[in-house]
């Protein structure tokens, strides 16, 4: 009887706990809030692979260009014919082109021809050499073409790397061994 009473009176004072009004509206905040920590803990993770993926095109392309400027400063014509020097260390001015000496005067006159801004000189070699178009990863494509306003004896092309997403990145170079035309 004791414990009767003693309940009669929790419940007059309104000590018995909480309503099921209070229990629903406390149910229904935990939802909200669970849902907007949900929301924002998938907005983190999109965004992380974002910034991953940007990262990972980024590096791709920086590697790309690295060896685009690569080939286009190994470029040599000592022989008459271009090609890419396979070697390590920076190359001497004396191996870039022949010099206009009797002894290599095939050379240098197939040389001489490749300075003159016409469809086969330098720039169009490594055009060439670097693809018109080619995927470097399966998402980037790379693409390299004369430089429309070349000069005469300019020998300027451009590189264009186009990730699906994103801006393009380009360069416009000029062959290393172009500074060496007559």
């Amino acid at each position: 009887m004791l414990s009767t009473r003693l309940n009669a009176k929790k419940h007059r004072t309104g000590e018995a706990g909480f309503s099921l009004a209070e229990a629903i509206v406390s149910a229904g905040l935990l939802t909200i809030s669970s849902v907007a920590l949900i929301s924002v803990f998938t907005s983190s993770v999109e965004s992380v692979k974002s910034i991953y993926n940007r990262d990972a095109v980024s590096a791709a392309i920086n590697a790309d260009l690295a060896e685009t400027q690569r080939i286009n400063d190994y470029y040599t014509c000592f022989s008459g014919i271009c090609e890419v020097a396979n070697q390590e260390l920076p190359l001497t001015k004396y191996e870039y082109a022949p010099d206009n000496d009797p002894a290599n005067s095939a050379a240098y006159s197939s040389f001489a021809d490749l300075c003159k801004n016409t469809p086969t000189n330098l720039s169009q070699g490594l055009v060439d050499k670097l693809g018109a178009s080619t995927i470097i990863t399966p998402n980037i494509t790379r693409t390299a073409s004369l430089h429309p306003n070349n000069g005469s004896n300019g020998h300027l092309y451009i590189v264009e790397w186009s990730p699906p997403k994103g801006p393009k990145t380009q360069i416009i170079l000029s062959p290393t061994v172009s500074q060496w035309c007559p």
